[in-house]
């Protein structure tokens, strides 16, 4: 994947914010460089999913994010590496410029259409991206959205790298961003567990006996 610095530039603050809670300014400044080129590093041997798919900044960010540790090891461990991801996902700034209610239908209407809009995609480019996310739309459920990926370039960017004992941590993102938006998430498989699917059931928070 080729490197774009909006996702870098998105994220910096937030992440230098955190780490002047345990490093002096000249380490930071060491971390960030190394964790940069790192990142430009694990993006040249991910998978072309297409810049222009519309899941991409996942795929960006959990390698931006990833970069911090293995650019690092000696001083930055898994636990920060999660600590990290919590402390930027859940910053009141990022939180308040969000403005998105899972409890509200309008939002949710929201978030079905912009899946729409991404299997859509996926459809049309899935011969030229084979390795891209391939998913499915399944209406077995009355309440919020359900869908499944059949194929997830994240897992398969871990396995293919050894990473696969770090894959959970950015399964977990999934589960704290949709909290963060007045969301819950049901999964029973993910592909980062071996199963043949990923399953999403989007919910709102304040929902009692989904159907």
């Amino acid at each position: 994947m080729k490197y774009k610095p909006i996702f870098w530039l998105i994220v910096n603050p937030f992440i230098k914010k955190y780490l002047k809670k345990y490093f002096s300014k000249s380490e930071i400044k060491e971390i960030m460089k190394k964790s940069k080129a790192e990142y430009i590093n694990l993006l040249s041997k991910a998978d072309d999913i297409g810049e222009n798919n519309p899941m991409a900044s996942n795929l960006y960010f959990a390698l931006l994010f990833l970069s911090f540790h293995t650019a690092n090891q000696n001083i930055f461990s898994e636990d920060m590496l999660i600590e990290m991801i919590r402390f930027v996902l859940t910053d009141p700034f990022l939180l308040k410029i969000m403005k998105f209610d899972f409890n509200k239908e309008k939002d949710m209407a929201k978030m079905k259409k912009k899946m729409d809009i991404a299997y859509k995609w996926s459809e049309e480019n899935k011969d030229k991206h084979p390795e891209a996310w391939q998913f499915v739309f399944d209406n077995s459920h009355e309440d919020g959205i359900y869908y499944y990926f059949t194929k997830c370039p994240i897992a398969k960017f871990f396995n293919d790298n050894n990473l696969s004992h770090l894959t959970h941590i950015f399964c977990e993102i999934d589960y704290l961003s949709l909290e963060n938006r007045g969301g819950k998430l049901i999964r029973s498989h993910t592909i980062a567990d071996g199963e043949e699917i990923c399953d999403f059931w989007i919910l709102p928070s304040k929902l009692k006996n989904p159907k």
